[in-house]
This record gives C-alpha cells, structure tokens and sequence, in this order.
C-alpha cells in the first residue's frame, strides 16, 4: 500500500448531485448522473496514479481491454446508522481499487483468480467495517515507508517507522493478513518477486550500456518510480521503491513525492 494523494476540489458534478440529493445511493448517481460518474472515475484514477489503493497493481485503462477497476467506499455505503451522513457520495470516501482477482472479465482474464482464498485487496472487506481494523490509504503518509517487500515479494510493515510517526502497527499488520486485505496472496507475492527480477535485469542492461552502476540504477530508478506520460505509476510501486533503497528516497523526496 500507498499514500494515496485526494484532490480536495470534489468533482463539480457529484458536489452539485449530492447538493440536490444528499440522501441518493451511488447507484443512483451512477444511473442519474452519468457525465458525473465518469468525472468521478476519471479523477480518482488521476488522483491514485492509475494504481489500485490497496494492492498497486495497475488499472490498464487502454482501449479494447476492460480495465481492472472498481469504485471502492472505504467506510461502507451500506452504513446508514448517522442520517446525517451519506457514505454513498462523500467525496474523500470514494477510493479506486482492483477486483482482487475476483473478475474473470478483466484484463483478457489475465488476473482472475479461480481459489476465492487467494483473491486480495478488498474482496473480503467487501460491506464490513474495517475503519480501526486497516490503514486508510488517504492516511498511510509519503515518508517514511511503512511497507517493505523483499526479493521474495513478500510484503511486511516498517515498524520503527511506524512507531516514528504513529502509525498503528495492528492496523498495518492487518493489510497484510489474509483475513483482511490478503496481500501477501499467492499470486501478489509471484507478481512482486517477478518485479524484482525484471528490476534487476533492468539494471544489468543498463551497466553494460553505460558501465556505471550508480548510474545504471539512476537511470532504472528515474524510469520506474516516475509516473509515464499519462500520470500513471507502474504496478507495485512499494516494491520498485524497496528494491532501491535509500536510493528511492532520495529521488522520491528530490522530485516533491506525495502520494
């Protein structure tokens, strides 16, 4: 998991539909509103980098392919409780998120996965209230990390960071168990240790270009912390920044990195 970064100006159509209509659902949002439902889509993928708020595997939003997103509500919008609050339509609770592997439809089925136990991100959240169970993304900060993964692509927490700046270590700890957010997934694991991998061949073919290991690993880092033309970060960011160290602090905090 990620700081996620949200855009405090909420999107004008939803602001002016809940305005009007501060007891609707989302679905009738979606139905009613639909130029303002794609706004919403469009700036919560801008707002996450094209990543999802929880695993960082990457939306894909190209044309022909179904992407591999979803509108996540952190706190359930099924929770009625408060009649003064909608959770449906508050702007700062409407994250991006995957399908988990959840979704044979996506992504040319490229990551559906068929054991239910193995599926991640917010599958098993699904309506329950998890808000003093996990880290909400909007709160996980840019420095210090939090989560590390190792060559392996198992995930864990940085608990003295944690500590650091207050963080609760349960919450953290609980992303990552399988009864919770799982991502530490068979299948998250795979596709980190593969990025692993590529990151280190990355780098080999760039010392026998340029016969500069600091530079070589520069020059890799620059490519695959930095978001490409379309605003977008690769998959697995906390990976590629634990694969570079203090390297990738020093680029992420040189380059303004928030999230």
């Amino acid at each position: 998991m990620k700081k996620v970064n949200k855009n405090d100006n909420i999107p004008l159509e939803l602001k002016e539909y809940f305005n009007a209509n501060p007891q609707k659902s989302w679905n009738a949002f979606k139905n009613e509103c639909q130029t303002g439902y794609k706004e919403v889509l469009k700036e919560i993928k801008q707002n996450q980098g094209g990543v999802c708020c929880y695993c960082e595997l990457t939306f894909y939003d190209e044309k022909g392919i179904r992407d591999d997103f979803r509108v996540e509500h952190f706190h359930p919008k099924s929770d009625n409780s408060n009649s003064k609050i909608n959770w449906n339509l508050i702007w700062t609770n409407l994250l991006g998120c995957c399908h988990g592997g959840s979704d044979k439809t996506v992504l040319e089925k490229t990551r559906f996965i068929c054991n239910k136990k193995h599926r991640h991100s917010d599958i098993l959240k699904a309506e329950k209230n998890w808000d003093d169970e996990i880290l909400n993304p909007l709160d996980i900060p840019a420095f210090p990390p939090i989560f590390k993964v190792s060559s392996k692509g198992i995930m864990s927490i940085e608990e003295e960071n944690c500590k650091s700046i207050s963080i609760d270590t349960i919450k953290a700890k609980n992303c990552l168990d399988e009864e919770k957010l799982n991502l530490n997934s068979i299948d998250l694991v795979k596709w980190r240790k593969a990025v692993f991998e590529k990151l280190e061949d990355e780098v080999e073919e760039s010392f026998k270009i340029t016969e500069d290991y600091e530079k070589a690993m520069l020059d890799t880092l620059d490519i695959y912390l930095s978001k490409d033309i379309n605003g977008n970060f690769h998959s697995f960011f906390t990976t590629i920044r634990s694969y570079f160290e203090e390297d990738a602090e020093e680029f992420l905090r040189n380059n303004n990195y928030d999230g």
